[in-house]
């Protein structure tokens, strides 16, 4: 961005007409430095505009109004007047790349749309615009006792495609993280060898949270054969933290058990997403939580209006299958998943309970 850009006042937003325009063939250092300030920066779950503060510049912020448009701008000019095929390269990439952090998660938009395509499909119905790219993100969960430094938890989270849901780290999984340190403690005291099962683990912020925080445990993380490459994946980046790694492996709930492995505690976050699931889930419970009866299942949950009577099947389940509700409550959190490229993020509330055998 050029020196008069930047010296706009911090308070002020920078707007669209502020940025170098295309009709004055702005050099390919002046876009490729103006695309890198148009970086929308993952999150995890911190409030405000997702723009990158790390450096401690004191930035302007980016007022959104007619950036898409200004980024398929960059993206459909040939950029004739950039004599280096490499640099032009770079400039639509990284616009595609600007234009695709705007596009939220899923690939709902221009899809197969090549970087210097010179139309831009307008058809949202025939088209679709490449998920966000692949991100990695640092979850911080505190430990137990004020004086032992927080841990801090890297997960990949692969672009969303397909059904692949549990590529993404779902609020309830960030929020139950977060409440494992105080509710461990309290419903093991005693740091026994346990055996712990997290069921649809996703990108495993619930799984590997335990596993730090229990460090005699051993540990199995579970999901859909899909999700088990990414997964296993992060569990590797974390294993610096483990005293013994989190084992992982495929499980169906729909599907009958492979296996008779039985399990002190077994945690799930945001399990229920199908009129089928509170069935399954229930089912897969029942069947590998231990007889013993300090045996706990830990499960947080969204509260979206979609899914109420999924969940209200899967308590009425829960206790026809000889489970009683030890403890639960309500919280509230900012999902990262919504309108607004993120910077505008809803309310959801969330509720979590504690089961164990009646």
């Amino acid at each position: 961005m050029t020196d008069e850009h930047q010296s706009k006042s911090h308070d002020t937003p920078i707007h669209v007409l502020d940025l170098p325009q295309i009709y004055t063939h702005p050099s390919a250092s002046i876009l490729l430095q103006t695309l890198t300030r148009l970086e929308i920066k993952p999150s995890s779950w911190s409030v405000g505009v997702e723009h990158d503060r790390e450096s401690g510049e004191d930035v302007a912020p980016i007022d959104e109004y007619g950036i898409p448009k200004y980024l398929t701008s960059i993206i459909s000019n040939e950029l004739q007047w950039v004599e280096d095929d490499d640099e032009r390269e770079r400039v639509w990439e990284a616009a595609s790349a600007r234009l695709s952090e705007r596009s939220g998660r899923t690939d709902y938009l221009f899809h197969n749309w090549a970087p210097n395509q010179a139309v831009i499909p307008h058809d949202p119905f025939s088209n679709h615009l490449p998920a966000q790219p692949n991100l990695s993100r640092t979850f911080i969960i505190p430990q137990p006792s004020p004086s032992t430094p927080p841990v801090h938890i890297t997960l990949l989270e692969p672009s969303l495609t397909g059904d692949n849901l549990g590529h993404k780290t779902w609020l309830s999984a960030y929020l139950l993280a977060l409440r494992l340190p105080s509710l461990l403690s309290t419903l093991f005291p005693i740091n026994n060898p346990l055996h712990i099962l997290e069921l649809g683990a996703g990108t495993g912020l619930l799984g590997l949270t335990a596993a730090v925080l229990l460090p005699r445990a051993a540990t199995h993380l579970t999901d859909l054969p899909a999700i088990i490459a990414n997964l296993t994946q992060n569990i590797h980046a974390n294993t610096h933290l483990f005293a013994s790694p989190p084992s992982v492996g495929a499980l169906d709930w729909s599907e009958p058990a492979t296996t008779n492995e039985k399990y002190d505690l077994i945690i799930a976050s945001d399990p229920l997403y199908s009129p089928q699931h509170p069935a399954w889930l229930v089912d897969t419970i029942s069947r590998q939580l231990s007889t013993n009866r300090d045996a706990r299942v830990v499960i947080e949950l969204p509260l979206r209006d979609a899914y109420l009577a999924e969940v209200h099947e899967m308590r009425k389940r829960m206790l026809d299958a000889g489970l009683g509700l030890l403890d639960s409550g309500e919280e509230v959190g900012r999902e990262d998943w919504g309108s607004d490229h993120g910077v505008e993020r809803a309310e959801v509330r969330c509720w979590w309970g504690v089961w164990g055998w009646a």
